[in-house]
């Protein structure tokens, strides 16, 4: 043990046991099965329920709890061997998913979306790249979307809002074939990311983002860590994957969300400080994104 203490120090966060990179592997290829199991039809959807996370491992850098990245993983092999050509990755775990956006900062094929606690930076995993101004570097320029909390106890309504106002919108134009989402659930109220998303929500962000990609979705579990808030939320998550009228109760749920907005512009409707990060990365995105002109 005294060896991988000593290899864990080169890293932040980071623990290993004997069986930690076999454990690493394991949840990555089976994410990669069950990608191609949706991909190829003989599954609707998925849900992956794997351990360690992966959204904060960089190429080459282990990183908080995380030793393989295991969605970057999957989003490279659903485009390299499954002949996948465009990948939505939605990351929706309290922290930013910093390894992920480092995989794929310069690739126009992937769009990634990452809502997250921020505070200008002072949040794990305390880097400044999680703001709204990363938007993304050379061909990839515009297909890195940040949405950064600058205050604690953001919940549903913030999060339905930034739905329907930014990510939604974006990521119809983008169209994607593949939707990933990098499912950590220490957002959700109880847990220790000090936000207030309930669990029925995480069902009803999952349920639009099933409207995407001909329905191919696929979860991982990155965050969370009470476990029972974590069991409520993966058991609304699953649920709605599983429901066959999940299209049919998206389309009463938008037209409750609308009618309950009114006439009024839906960032009102919500926390200030939430809705300026909203702004602030549409504001960033507003000349790579036709739904965005004029912003």
């Amino acid at each position: 043990h005294d060896r991988l203490d000593i290899e864990a120090e080169q890293f932040k966060s980071i623990y290993f046991t004997n069986e930690s990179v076999r454990e690493a592997k394991a949840a990555a290829s089976s994410l990669c099965n069950l990608v191609s199991r949706v991909v190829s039809g003989n599954h609707d959807n998925g849900f992956a329920v794997i351990r360690p996370p992966g959204h904060h491992a960089e190429p080459g850098l282990a990183g908080g709890y995380c030793v393989i990245n295991n969605v970057a993983v999957a989003a490279a092999y659903a485009r390299e061997k499954l002949g996948v050509k465009k990948v939505l990755i939605v990351d929706w775990d309290v922290h930013h998913g910093n390894g992920t956006q480092r995989c794929f900062i310069d690739d126009p094929n992937v769009l990634y979306f990452s809502a997250h606690r921020y505070h200008g930076g002072n949040f794990f995993p305390f880097q400044q790249g999680g703001g709204p101004s990363t938007v993304g570097s050379g061909a990839g320029e515009g297909f890195n979307i940040n949405v950064g909390w600058n205050e604690k106890r953001m919940g549903d309504d913030e999060y339905l809002v930034l739905w329907e106002r930014l990510l939604m919108p974006i990521a119809t134009e983008f169209d994607p074939d593949l939707v990933l989402i990098s499912a950590g659930f220490d957002a959700a109220r109880g847990d220790m990311g000090e936000c207030d998303i309930t669990p029925e929500c995480f069902a009803r962000l999952t349920r639009r983002l099933m409207t995407l990609a001909n329905g191919n979705i696929v979860a991982a579990l990155e965050g969370g860590y009470v476990r029972s808030v974590l069991c409520k939320c993966v058991e609304c998550v699953l649920a709605t994957l599983l429901d066959a009228d999940s299209n049919e109760k998206c389309k009463k749920e938008l037209q409750t969300f609308y009618n309950n907005v009114g006439d009024n512009e839906m960032l009102d409707c919500i926390n200030p400080s939430a809705a300026k990060s909203i702004r602030d990365t549409m504001k960033a995105h507003s000349k790579y994104w036709d739904c965005l002109k004029g912003v």
